[in-house]
């Protein structure tokens, strides 16, 4: 019988023991190449000046921003100083008198010839109902002082009267024709104050500050309410002083409100403020020219001039007196 060959050492050193999958593992440092720590440097260097040219630019593209935006506010001034304005007009009585009847409330629309109120008529039809009275009493002493001059004028040339009489005659009917076109004067007067017993409205708006009932005194020429002119409204926007520069009438604005900051209205300037109240000014009367602080959130700043900007095409609905605005000059100004 042959017996099995044994391996010899040197078979046993070639025996390589394997990993349980029948793959024997590659030796360390076999099949792997090692990098240079010269290029790992070269690599972390060049990393580094890529992250210091994109610094740059994104440093110098913020400074052409800043420089864009700083021209575009330059030439197109900005402000969040201004309101919503309409003009309003004081609702007064040319006629004194206690109010009949109220016909309005507060904020109230109203249309141009609309009664507003009606003032107590009585005091004066009666005054007019005495001076048409007079009237006719003269007109009845003018036509007996004619006949009487008609009678005496044929009977001077015979003697059968004197001159003195029918001079007297002719005074008396020129004193009472005088004194008739007096009269009618009167009467015109009457009818006109009894026709202001209706106060009506000057044009549409909305009624406002209306704080009387029917009822009460009203004197003439003192206002009872206000009427807000709804039809036309603008924009006073104070703009600093080294901006007025880059407007003048005519110039295309913008206009956000507050209460609708999504929408935009178109307007132009109306004109430009020539004159403020100077700060410390005594000598100026109280509304001789307005008033604008040149202190904003306690800080210090240049005057501020008023620019009215008329708005094209305001809603009714947003639009209100006093409302929070910002403005912004858009156009060149016109040449």
């Amino acid at each position: 019988m042959h017996q099995a060959a044994t391996p010899s050492d040197g078979d046993k050193a070639k025996t390589v023991p394997s990993d349980g999958r029948g793959a024997a593992p590659t030796p360390a440092g076999v099949g792997r190449r090692s990098v240079p720590d010269s290029r790992i440097e070269d690599g972390a260097a060049w990393q580094k000046f890529i992250r210091k040219i994109v610094a740059l630019i994104i440093l110098a593209g913020a400074i052409l921003i800043t420089f864009y935006v700083w021209g575009i506010v330059e030439r197109h001034p900005r402000t969040d100083d201004a309101a919503a304005r309409a003009n309003v007009v004081g609702i007064a009585p040319r006629v004194a008198g206690q109010i009949l009847k109220l016909n309005v409330l507060d904020n109230q629309q109203v249309e141009k010839g609309d009664v507003l109120f009606e003032i107590d008529p009585e005091d004066y039809r009666l005054v007019l109902e005495k001076a048409k009275a007079e009237l006719a009493a003269l007109d009845r002493q003018i036509e007996q002082a004619r006949s009487t001059l008609q009678r005496l004028e044929p009977l001077l040339p015979k003697h059968f009267t004197t001159a003195e009489n029918v001079d007297e005659a002719r005074t008396k009917v020129t004193t009472l024709e005088a004194q008739r076109e007096g009269v009618v004067a009167t009467i015109n007067l009457e009818e006109l104050h009894l026709s202001y017993c209706k106060v009506i409205a000057p044009f549409s708006g909305r009624v406002i500050n209306l704080n009387i009932s029917a009822g009460a005194h009203v004197t003439t020429g003192v206002p009872v309410f206000s009427l807000l002119d709804t039809s036309k409204w603008y924009v006073i926007a104070n703009f600093r002083e080294a901006e007025i520069r880059h407007m003048a009438p005519g110039s295309e604005a913008i206009v956000y409100l507050s209460s609708a900051p999504n929408q935009r209205f178109r307007g132009r300037v109306q004109g430009i403020g020539w004159a403020v109240k100077p700060e410390g000014e005594i000598d100026l009367p109280p509304s001789g020219v307005p008033y604008v602080k040149r202190e904003l959130n306690w800080v210090r700043v240049a005057q501020r001039f008023p620019v009215r900007i008329e708005v094209e095409d305001p809603d009714e609905d947003l639009f209100r007196m006093g409302a929070s605005a910002v403005a912004i000059i858009k156009g060149p100004s016109p040449k």
